[in-house]
């Protein structure tokens, strides 16, 4: 039996628009960086397309609460709840943490992008916390 005669239609939905926003976010930044650091692109067609790679960003903060609010399955419903909340908490914390180490040592400055970045790594992370806690991942079967 193929993935997508046994994953659930929420689940499907989510990975149409995670691939959707991902493939938005890579082919926003390749062009940013062609158009906006190679040709050197000004104006406020430059301001939009830079905007584009967060944007889509945001777009992946929707689709995994989309996820949650269409998820028919109490328990999976609490995993991804958690999820969310471990890699929320671990990014908020870096970036407190990163923040107060600029302020007061010299140490290198963060661009604000990865900070999204480091919470879809949580997002891994806390789908461990929820294996080793509850058993599952949250997985589609």
């Amino acid at each position: 039996m193929s993935f997508a005669n046994r994953a659930k239609p929420e689940k499907l939905r989510y990975l149409v628009r995670i691939s959707i926003a991902l493939a938005i976010y890579l082919g926003s930044l390749f062009a940013a960086e062609i158009l906006i650091e190679d040709r050197g692109m000004t104006g406020w067609p430059a301001y939009v397309l830079a905007a584009l790679p967060g944007l889509s960003f945001a777009a992946i903060f929707w689709i995994f609460v989309r996820l949650i609010v269409e998820e028919r399955d109490e328990f999976f419903r609490m995993l991804y709840v958690r999820q969310m909340m471990v890699a929320t908490g671990l990014a908020l914390t870096a970036a407190a943490i990163w923040g107060f180490l600029e302020t007061y040592l010299p140490v290198p400055h963060i661009r604000a992008f990865w900070w999204p970045t480091i919470w879809c790594f949580g997002l891994g992370i806390g789908a461990i916390y929820n294996k080793i806690t509850m058993g599952s991942f949250g997985e589609c079967s």
